[in-house]
């Protein structure tokens, strides 16, 4: 029996979703609506783990937590609460009721199972997520707030800060222009109207400055029509929100908005480090790569809808096609070649958000960009899309400049992942990469690291090295045969490839040594990472020539992080080096850190 898991949940997509999760993780679900019903089932079931949604009918999450906490038999349950209003002293207010830990919404899909930790004491699940203040699950990003209300930029660095980012303030465009340009953000959050230069005007000028081109730039403001979204998206904002501003909404936009950026200077370094390598390393795009047609998929199952939509987008640079139905919109993807979904939610069948984290989970799907439209204006409903990996969200009836604005700025984005895609596979056929493995060899590895941590330092965000070692790989060799060992290595290879992102970097480093870049990444990601690719090298089920089983593979893993342990290339190699050796007289298949 898998750990047992009482969900408290009124909202049905909501409850949708953590079943969804929690079934992955083979849990057992309880479900409970409102409190007091949930009040009966922890007497009942006695469940290891419960999740509180604050907002409940009735008696609400916090009070229903009380009573638990209350109760002698029901006291030591530990309790999660799970909130999409997270304001300023909210988590505080749930400790105080007993809680144990705090969550808000939206849920992060990727690492909430690795939160739900079951201890080996008599089984109970400890929920360990960490308190927002103290952890944040992203880079240290610079973000500038540019408001001339001093109300909405307290809001919004209290917003910021309780997730980890660091924030600059401006309280008008003359000031904003000045703070980008010495300060270089990595994303602004920028008013429309402003005394003397306006929001649109400061757009304007940081897009047409190649030092701050590529800066992702948010607009917010009180103005809520179309007009004002689509000249916000022509004079160069990235995205457009909407006062209020709600702290979900604005965080699941700004995660969205740095990796954009992410992914833009990945590219650049990888073309830096190809170039600095050998000027003729990089080889020619394929025929008719560089003029392949972007393509546009529009599932609709409304014929009105469909005939607006497609008028909408008619006589773009892009092709366009359309399904009515999930299934059918899962069938046309899979075939290849779509770079865009445009999906509604509300689908005969297989819904949107069903075919949205169908897409976003499978590693072939997950680049295509897409973007849930629906007649719902309810915040609760945008979120969920955002939770699931949506990569944007449109409300009905959509205005067709608006449309086409948004079309634009992901298709880009589609191009940046596919471009990063290109390099690494034209690296397989190239001299930077290793014959054996196909992962980037020792030489280009040291250039990219070198280029990527002069970028970290400058920019201050931290990189983490991981050096990997398989662990007896000679007496592998000698009781297996050499062929044996090609192909532990060649697995190898491949598990580390798809435990990391698009934005890291893997390498051989010589023999049975691995090295892996991962750029935004503090310790604890790292860690987290390295155990991802320890527990898939020990599922390893390999066998050699003659059917025989392959003994079983484990690997020792040492971490540095930039600038914490090192600040250049050379050294931070060392001091990873130190670790897996570390590692090593310890014992063997685990990870170490440096103190």
């Amino acid at each position: 029996m898998g750990n047992k898991v009482l969900v408290v949940e009124d909202d049905h997509l909501n409850m949708k979703l953590m079943r969804s999760l929690l079934g992955l993780g083979g849990y057992d679900i309880y479900e409970a609506t409102e409190a007091e019903t949930a009040l009966r089932m922890a007497a009942e079931h006695r469940p290891d783990l419960i999740l509180m949604d604050i907002q409940l009918p009735g008696l609400d999450g916090l009070s229903a937590t009380r009573q638990l906490k209350a109760d002698p038999a029901l006291k030591d349950i530990p309790v999660v609460a799970l909130t999409g209003l997270a304001m300023e002293g909210d988590r505080e207010k749930a400790l105080a009721a007993g809680c144990d830990d705090y969550i808000t919404k939206p849920i992060n899909t990727r690492n909430f199972l690795e939160n739900l930790n079951p201890k080996g004491n008599g089984g109970q699940a400890e929920a360990t997520a960490p308190a927002p203040e103290t952890r944040p699950r992203h880079p240290v990003s610079r973000i500038l707030v540019v408001d001339d209300d001093p109300m909405n930029v307290k809001l919004m660095v209290a917003i910021l800060n309780r997730e980890g980012y660091e924030s600059l303030t401006a309280a008008d465009g003359a000031e904003a222009l000045a703070r980008v340009r010495r300060h270089q953000p990595d994303l602004i959050l920028l008013d429309v109207m402003m005394p003397g230069i306006d929001g649109y005007q400061v757009a304007r000028e940081l897009k047409a400055d190649p030092a701050t081109a590529t800066i992702p730039i948010i607009m917010i403001t009180a103005l809520d029509g179309t007009e004002d979204k689509v000249c916000g998206l022509e004079c160069g904002a990235d995205e457009f929100l909407s006062k209020p501003v709600n702290s979900a909404e604005l965080l699941a936009r700004v995660k969205s908005m740095l990796r954009l950026k992410q992914y833009q200077e990945q590219l650049q370094v990888r073309t830096r480090s190809q170039k600095s390598f050998s000027e003729n390393t990089v080889p020619a795009p394929a025929a008719g790569e560089a003029s392949r047609r972007q393509h546009v998929l529009l599932v609709e199952d409304s014929a009105s809808d469909l005939r607006l939509l497609s008028g909408q987008i008619k006589d773009q640079s892009y092709a366009v096609s359309v399904a009515h139905d999930g299934e059918e919109a899962l069938q046309r993807i899979l075939a290849g070649g779509i770079d865009l979904v445009l999906l509604d939610i509300f689908l005969p069948g297989m819904d949107g958000f069903e075919v949205c984290q169908r897409l976003k989970e499978s590693a072939t799907t997950r680049d295509i960009q897409v973007v849930l439209i629906t007649c719902l204006k309810d915040l609760e409903g945008k979120i969920k899309g955002m939770e699931l990996g949506a990569d944007d969200y449109l409300v009905k009836p959509v205005e067709g400049r608006e449309l086409a604005a948004r079309i634009k700025a992901l298709l880009a984005k589609k191009s940046y992942l596919d471009k990063l895609h290109a390099h690494y596979e034209q690296a397989l056929s190239s001299a930077i990469s290793d014959g054996l493995t196909g992962l980037y060899n020792q030489t280009y590895f040291k250039k990219f690291l070198d280029l990527e941590l002069k970028r970290s330092l400058r920019q201050h965000y931290p990189t983490s090295l991981l050096m990997l070692d398989l662990d007896d790989f000679k007496g592998l060799n000698d009781r297996f045969g050499h062929p044996a060992g090609d192909r532990v290595l060649r697995e190898t290879a491949g598990l580390i490839r798809a435990a990391i992102r698009e934005v890291d970097l893997a390498a051989r480093y010589g023999g049975e040594e691995f090295a892996v870049v991962l750029p935004y990444s503090d310790a604890q990601g790292a860690r987290v990472v390295s155990e991802r690719i320890l527990g898939a090298i020990r599922s390893l089920c390999l066998e050699d020539e003659q059917g025989g089983r392959i003994d079983p593979v484990t690997a020792s893993i040492g971490i540095a992080v930039c600038p914490d342990d090192a600040k250049d290339a050379e050294a931070l190699i060392q001091q990873a080096d130190a670790m897996l050796y570390r590692a090593k007289k310890k014992g063997k298949n685990r990870i170490e850190l440096p103190a």
